[in-house]
C-alpha cells in the first residue's frame, strides 16, 4: 500500500496527502489588475538590489531574491548561468556588478549559492542547485594555474566514464561539471560530441582568449545568446537575464557548440534524422537501453522523486525505477497533480498503490489555475496557448515536488519517439509517421523541454527525462515506423511501448488513452480557463489584435490575454515564441487532423475510457 505523509507546505494537507487548493490561502497574485505597466529601469537600482528588471516580477521571484539577500534560502534550489565574452573590454569596469544583478533575475530558480569569476575579457556568473557534491561543487569552477574556468547548467551523466576513458587528472571537486573543464583543456571543443547529459554551459580558456559554449542534443536545458555593445557576446539560461542588454538575441540551437573562431558547429547528427531514413529494427532492445538511461539519470547525492501522471510514460519509468530503489533501500516518492476525479489523479493513485510509493497529490481548482497565469507566462517566457495550458498544472506539480526533493524523473519525450499523440491515428503510412516524428522532435526545445525546465526550475527542482537520453532516442527512432502506426483499438497509440510492459502495469494504466497534460488533469477546466481569459479581453481589443500584433496575431481572446501578459515582460521578443501552424501541434502535420483544434481535443470523453470514477464525462 502507498504510504501517506503530511506535507510541510503553506496549506493544510488532506488525507492521502492530497492538497486541495480550496483549503489553503492562495498566494497573492503576481500583479495588481490584469497587467503590469511595462517599465524598463536599466540604469536605476530596485528595492531588491538589482538593475534593469523588466516589467513587474512575480511575487514568488521577489520573495526568493529578498530572502536570499537576508541570508535565508529556500529548502530546494536549482541553477542558471550567465556569461559575457568581452574581448575588447568594453564592460570591464562595471561587469561584475552588472552580471551579478542580471544573474539575480534568475534567482527564482533558487540558488544554493551564487558565484562569479572573470577578468577584463570575460565574466561568468552562476546560481547553483547543489545535486552532485553539494559542498565542494560550487561554480564557476576555476583552474587558476591553468587559467581555465567553466559555468554549467545541467548534469553530465557519463562524467565518470569520460574521466576514466581519458585518464584525466584527479578532479578537484565531486561535481559532474568539472569534467567539462578537464576535457576542454585536453581535447578542445570536439569533446562535446561525447557528452551524455542535459546541459547549457560556457568554458573559458587562457583567461578569456578562448571560449566555448554548448547546448545538449535536443535542448532539454535552455540557453540564449545575445550580441551587446562594442562586440560583447552574452549567454544566459533564461531570456529575462539579457533581454534588455543586447541589440540582438537568439536561442542557442540544440545539438550545437560555438566558439568565436568556428561559429556554430552541429555536433548531434544521428543517422535517423532524415526524412528518407527507413527504420528496420524491432523493439527488443528498447527496454534495456531505457533501463540504462534511467539508471544513469538516478545519479544524485540528494533524494530523487518521480512525476507520476498516471499515464503510460511515467508508469513505464516508475516500473523501471522500483527495483533500483529497492536495491539501494531508498524511499520511492511520487507526485501527481489534477482535479478530483480527473483521469490523472485516478490512475496515478492506482499506480501508486501498485508500486507502494510514498505518494503526494495536489488538487487544484479552475479559479486557482486562472490566478497563476501571469506567473506561468513570466517563467515560461512564451504566449503559445497549448504550451501555457499544459504548463499550468506542471507549475502546481513542481511546487509540490520541490517541498520534498531536488530532482525528479519524468516521462517527457516518449510521444515524440513512439508517435503517441492521437492525431497519429490519421497518418496515411509509416513514412509519414517518421517524417512527423522528426518534425515534432525538433520542436521539443521550445515546447515540452521548455515547459519541463521552466516550471520545475521556477520552484528549485530539476527534471530529468530518460526517454530523451540520446541512446534511447537512437534506439526508438531506428524502429520500423510501421510498428508505431495506430490501427484501431487493437493497436492503439504507443502499442509497441505498451507491449514491452504488458503484465507489469495495471491494465487501466497500461492501455489508457493518451491525454496531453492539460487534458488528463481534468476534463473541463480548460473551458473555465478560456472563459476567464475571454472575460478579460474586450471586443474592441480583439478587433485590433491583427494590427496591434503583426507577428503571430492572436486568433482568440484567450490567445490575446496570454499575449498581453507576455508583452508586459518581454516586449519585442516574439521571435522566441514557437507557435504551431494551425494553432496546435497536430495542425502542422502533413495529413488532415481529426482529433484537435487550436482550442484542444475535440472529444474529451475518450480520455475516461476504461477508468472508473472519472468526473466530467457526459
Amino acid at each position: 500500500m502507498a504510504t501517506a505523509k503530511n506535507v510541510t507546505l503553506s496549506w493544510v494537507p488532506c488525507s492521502r496527502t492530497r492538497l486541495r487548493s480550496s483549503e489553503r490561502n492562495p498566494p497573492p497574485p503576481a500583479t495588481t489588475g490584469d497587467f503590469a505597466k511595462v517599465r524598463l529601469v536599466h540604469t536605476c537600482s530596485l528595492s531588491n538590489g538589482s538593475r534593469g528588471y523588466i516589467g513587474v516580477m512575480p511575487t514568488s521571484v521577489l520573495r526568493a531574491i529578498n530572502s536570499t539577500r537576508r541570508g535565508h534560502r529556500k529548502p530546494t534550489e536549482m541553477c542558471s548561468i550567465l556569461a559575457c565574452y568581452d574581448p575588447n573590454g568594453a564592460l570591464a569596469d562595471e561587469r561584475e556588478t552588472l552580471m551579478r544583478d542580471l544573474s539575480a533575475r534568475m534567482r527564482s530558480r533558487g540558488p544554493d549559492g551564487s558565484g562569479y569569476h572573470g577578468n577584463e575579457k570575460f565574466g561568468l556568473a552562476h546560481e547553483r542547485l547543489a545535486i552532485m557534491d553539494p559542498e565542494g561543487g560550487k561554480q564557476p569552477i576555476v583552474y587558476e594555474d591553468a587559467k581555465y574556468s567553466v559555468c554549467a547548467n545541467g548534469e553530465i551523466y557519463n562524467f565518470r566514464q569520460l574521466q576514466e576513458k581519458y585518464q584525466l587528472s584527479a578532479a578537484k571537486t565531486g561535481s559532474d561539471s568539472e569534467v567539462l573543464l578537464q576535457l576542454y583543456r585536453c581535447k578542445g571543443p570536439e569533446f562535446v560530441k561525447e557528452l551524455n547529459g542535459i546541459f547549457g554551459f560556457v568554458c573559458v580558456g587562457d583567461d578569456g582568449d578562448k571560449i566555448l559554449a554548448a547546448r545538449d542534443h535536443c535542448g532539454i536545458k535552455p540557453l540564449y545568446m545575445g550580441y551587446g555593445k562594442n562586440g560583447s557576446i552574452w549567454f544566459a539560461s533564461e531570456l529575462k537575464a539579457i533581454c534588455d542588454q543586447c541589440e540582438t538575441i537568439e536561442e542557442f540551437p540544440a545539438g550545437y557548440y560555438w566558439t568565436p573562431f568556428s561559429g556554430f558547429v552541429k555536433y548531434y547528427n544521428p543517422d535517423w534524422d532524415d526524412d528518407n531514413f527507413v527504420g528496420y529494427k524491432d523493439t527488443s532492445a528498447i527496454r534495456q537501453v531505457l533501463t540504462k538511461a534511467v539508471k544513469d539519470q538516478m545519479m544524485s547525492d540528494v533524494p530523487i522523486g518521480l512525476l507520476l501522471s498516471g499515464g503510460l510514460d511515467s508508469a513505464v519509468i516508475s516500473t523501471i525505477i522500483k527495483p533500483m530503489l529497492e536495491q539501494t533501500k531508498q524511499k520511492f516518492i511520487t507526485f501527481t497533480v489534477g482535479q478530483e476525479g480527473s483521469p490523472d489523479i485516478t490512475t496515478a493513485r492506482m499506480m501508486s498503490e501498485h508500486l507502494g510509493t510514498d505518494h503526494h497529490e495536489y488538487l487544484f481548482t479552475s479559479d486557482e489555475a486562472c490566478e497563476i497565469i501571469p506567473d506561468v507566462i513570466y517563467h515560461l517566457e512564451t504566449y503559445e496557448p497549448e504550451l501555457i495550458r499544459s504548463a499550468i498544472p506542471n507549475y502546481f506539480l513542481a511546487r509540490l515536488a520541490s517541498q520534498h526533493v531536488k530532482v525528479v524523473l519524468t516521462g517527457e519525450g516518449s510521444d515524440e519517439l513512439f508517435a503517441g499523440y492521437l492525431y497519429f491515428r490519421d497518418a496515411p503510412d509509416a513514412a509519414s509517421v517518421h517524417k512527423e516524428l522528426r518534425r515534432i522532435f525538433h520542436h521539443l526545445h521550445s515546447v515540452n523541454c521548455q515547459r519541463a525546465d521552466r516550471m520545475t526550475m521556477a520552484h528549485g527542482l530539476e527534471a530529468r527525462v530518460p526517454f530523451l537520453d540520446p541512446n534511447v532516442i537512437d534506439a526508438v527512432m531506428q524502429v520500423d515506423p510501421e510498428l508505431k502506426r495506430i490501427e484501431g483499438e487493437n493497436k492503439p497509440e504507443k502499442h509497441a511501448l505498451r507491449m514491452l510492459f504488458n503484465g507489469e502495469i495495471p491494465d487501466p494504466v497500461l492501455w489508457r488513452t493518451k491525454a496531453m497534460q492539460c487534458e488528463g488533469v481534468g476534463l473541463t477546466w480548460v473551458e473555465d480557463l478560456q472563459a476567464f481569459c475571454e472575460a478579460r479581453v474586450t471586443d474592441e481589443e480583439f478587433s485590433r489584435a491583427k494590427s496591434d500584433y503583426l507577428i503571430n496575431p492572436p486568433q482568440s481572446k484567450e490567445e490575446l490575454y496570454y499575449r498581453k501578459n507576455f508583452e508586459s515582460h518581454f516586449k519585442g521578443m516574439d521571435k522566441f515564441v514557437h507557435v504551431w501552424a494551425g494553432g496546435c501541434r497536430a495542425g502542422g502535420a502533413a495529413w488532415k487532423n481529426e482529433a484537435y483544434t487550436r482550442f484542444g481535443l475535440k472529444d474529451i470523453s475518450q480520455l475516461a475510457k476504461g477508468i472508473e470514477g472519472v468526473r466530467g464525462v457526459d
